[in-house]
């Protein structure tokens, strides 16, 4: 898989948190993402629906993990206390997904991510 992600990573936790987290949904690899979740997590895709608990998103995950992408490439990420966004490009063998997430830790202090709005425009 092709990667491309921003230099600055390393010196902001919860940035990497973010792009760690982006990278494993790419890969598809939902051992991985489980992780990252909080058990009451909420995860809005807007316009499609709205998948609640822990439970509930993984089952999702586990349900489209043989679609792992081609490529990821995240534009940018940016954190403040207990938010985070991050938006780019996921390419799949038959298309590319332009995404911007915003995503809510459990607290500014907390590695657990409870809330996730995802907006993605398919390009064929």
């Amino acid at each position: 898989m092709k990667l491309i992600t921003p230099k600055d990573c390393d010196n902001a936790p919860k940035r990497r948190i973010i792009r760690d987290l982006n990278i494993a949904f790419a890969k598809a690899d939902v051992q991985s993402l489980k992780e990252f979740f909080h058990p009451e997590i909420e995860w809005e895709m807007i316009g499609d629906k709205t998948i609640s608990g822990f439970d509930g998103v993984i089952k999702f995950l586990e349900n489209i993990k043989d679609s792992k992408a081609t490529a990821l490439e995240i534009k940018q990420i940016i954190t403040h206390g207990k938010h985070a966004a991050a938006s780019g490009i996921l390419s799949f063998k038959i298309e590319n997904i332009v995404f911007h997430d915003f995503y809510e830790f459990a607290s500014a202090s907390s590695d657990k991510i409870k809330k996730i709005s995802s907006m993605a425009i398919s390009l064929k």
